[in-house]
């Protein structure tokens, strides 16, 4: 039978990964919760915060970054940095 690794011995591993890997790691995961019916209901306060970004971005769209580019620009910069 095989025993699954520890959450403290997971995490030792990813940080052996490069930069690039573990930034792979935690968008793959955060597209696995996007998904997941479990997430709770937010608070009111983080969503009147949701809704005046949203009101923000509407008026202004131009100034928002797109998800493609905006992982280009952290992949870019911690790729100079290893």
């Amino acid at each position: 039978m095989e025993q699954m690794m520890s959450k403290d011995e997971i995490v030792q591993e990813i940080r052996r990964l490069s930069v690039i890997d573990r930034l792979n790691i935690v968008t793959d995961i955060w597209d696995e919760i996007k998904e997941s019916r479990e997430l709770e209901p937010i608070s009111e306060d983080d969503r009147a915060l949701l809704l005046n970004r949203l009101e923000n971005y509407r008026a202004n769209p131009d100034s928002a970054t797109g998800w493609t580019d905006l992982k280009q620009e952290i992949r870019n910069r911690y790729a100079q940095k290893s």
